[in-house]
């Protein structure tokens, strides 16, 4: 009679502590972060094709986005795809693409995270040479990889209502994993 109260006991405490984990889990996913698969090249070499990153949701309700962190947000145009790319433009600032290269407020912007072949070429949205100020709750972001990244210079700014979260570590595959947007804002 004892060991049968044991193993109802047991048993009971074990689905009391999966319905306890799995909560914990929900609301973690749903509140603070999120799972995602980078799918692609145009974050590359920051982000790899098929890497898995955990997006964190929370900080971006508090602490307003900086020049050079990576994000994800909805895709601006579809609505239905999340999308990862960089922040280049803020709200207020005016971006020019221009020789290659990108311009805010006038001032060549330093981006120590592109590779050294990198070029910058403006198409429909941000047309080379054409100055564009980012109106107030909208983004410009990039790829790293601007020859393979379809980002705002063809769809335009992206609004700060769409942005998920900051990207927060790469924890798939194993050897890869790492700290995502650590220092975050890029100088200028």
């Amino acid at each position: 009679m004892a060991k049968k109260f044991r193993i109802r006991n047991a048993a009971a405490d074990l689905i009391e502590l999966l319905l306890i984990g799995t909560t914990v889990f929900l609301l973690v996913y749903i509140l603070v972060g999120q799972f995602l698969e980078v799918s692609g090249s145009s974050m590359h070499p920051y982000l790899l094709d098929k890497e898995q990153i955990i997006a964190e949701k929370l900080s971006i309700k508090f602490d307003p986005l900086k020049r050079g962190e990576v994000i994800i947000f909805w895709h601006p145009k579809t609505k239905s795809d999340l999308l990862v790319k960089r922040v280049v433009g803020l709200p207020g600032e005016r971006i020019k693409i221009e020789n290659g290269f990108v311009f805010i407020d006038g001032k060549k912007l330093e981006e120590p995270y592109l590779a050294s072949n990198v070029v910058t070429k403006g198409t429909d949205f941000l047309a080379e040479g054409q100055e564009h100020k980012i109106a107030e709750g909208y983004y410009i972001v990039l790829g790293d990889n601007r020859s393979e990244s379809t980002d705002s210079r063809y769809w335009g700014p992206v609004q700060k209502d769409t942005v998920i979260g900051r990207a927060l570590a790469v924890f798939y595959p194993i050897n890869n994993i790492r700290l995502l947007n650590e220092g975050k804002s890029i100088a200028e």
